[in-house]
């Protein structure tokens, strides 16, 4: 499971770099997920999900499902971050939980073209899109969340199985504290990771 979280975290971080830099925002996004907000901690995210509750491991992930929909909540946490410095008479020590920085909804393979008619209901034309040979990803982006339909082709044909929801501002934390945990060499090899 932690193998599968940091997939996810490095595709997410790629797509923060990548869709980070837009030509204009859009305004309508939303600052959070369903009745969520950005940065709501695990404990008072897990009675407001979407679905039924399939995994959590109490710190950094949320799995429900509902049908054909699976929804993983990500939360940003880290165990350095939750020890605090360490003296006793700390009390800035940060919470033993995550806080939401992503939700990634994913679902049997539909038509891109189908996916990218209702959002574009919902938040007009997205902003940034990088589709190559069918492959590729549509994202809509505002000063507080990045939503990004990943884009795979199937029988030559361009399909979508993923959207991902994300905190701009959360990315960016997310981005500093790996620039403190991985070396120069480890960064450029994470950058040069495909999704």
């Amino acid at each position: 499971m932690k193998r599968i979280t940091a997939c996810i975290i490095i595709l997410i971080f790629l797509a923060a770099a990548v869709f980070s830099q837009d030509k204009k925002g859009s305004a309508a996004l939303p600052g959070g997920y369903g009745s969520l907000t950005w940065g709501t901690l695990l404990s008072q995210a897990r009675k407001n999900i979407t679905g039924k509750l399939i995994y959590t491991d109490e710190k950094s992930i949320i799995i429900s499902r509902d049908r054909e929909l699976e929804y993983r909540y990500g939360f940003f946490y880290t165990e350095t971050a939750a020890a605090g410095t360490g003296k006793k008479d700390d009390t800035s020590k940060a919470p033993e939980e995550g806080k939401l920085f992503y939700v990634a909804l994913s679902f049997p393979y539909l038509s891109m073209d189908d996916v990218k008619k209702k959002l574009q209901e919902k938040y007009g034309e997205p902003t940034n899109e990088n589709i190559t040979d069918n492959q590729g990803a549509l994202a809509w982006v505002s000063d507080t969340t990045i939503i990004v339909i990943w884009v795979d082709r199937y029988e030559k044909k361009a399909y979508s199985r993923r959207i991902t929801y994300l905190s701009r501002k959360i990315a960016r934390e997310l981005n500093k504290y790996q620039e403190n945990v991985f070396n120069a060499t480890e960064l450029e090899l994470i950058k040069q990771l495909k999704p």
